[in-house]
């Protein structure tokens, strides 16, 4: 046999070992690179909501002030995201709830929520909505 079809042959059944190499490297995802290729990092974190909402904060205030609530105390560590309705596609959607205090009344509270598009979207300012009434007495009584 030739040298050169000697040569060639082997370039070709090494090349071949390297594309089936290649090919099943790809499919087990075991490097320590393999979060680049697998994680989601368009979903904003729960800082990353707070911090949208805090450039916010004055918006969300004073769509809770009125002739009774004259101030307003937001508690950023109460922020979370959950499924609500039935639970189904058709019937369930995602809600960003946080809780607050207001008049500087101690044991006071209320929930505002903002529907969510999916987990990868911020809240609508001007879709805030009043999830629980204006509570006092730690939440035992309704503030008139």
């Amino acid at each position: 046999m030739d040298k050169k079809k000697i040569n060639r042959k082997w370039i070709l059944v090494i090349s071949i070992l390297l594309l089936i190499g290649g090919i099943t490297a790809m499919t087990q995802l075991k490097t320590p690179f393999d979060i680049f290729l697998t994680k989601d990092f368009t979903t904003p974190s729960k800082n990353d909501q707070i911090a949208y909402l805090k450039k916010h904060e004055k918006e969300m205030t004073e769509a809770m002030l009125d002739d009774k609530v004259k101030t307003i105390e937001w508690d950023w560590d109460s922020l979370d995201i959950e499924t609500i309705g039935n639970g189904t596609p058709q019937g369930g959607g995602l809600v960003l709830t946080i809780n607050g205090r207001f008049n500087h009344i101690e044991d006071s509270s209320f929930t505002v929520g903002f529907n969510l598009e999916n987990r990868k979207s911020y809240p609508k300012i001007d879709d805030m909505t009043l999830m629980q009434p204006l509570r006092i007495d730690g939440g035992t009584k309704l503030y008139e």
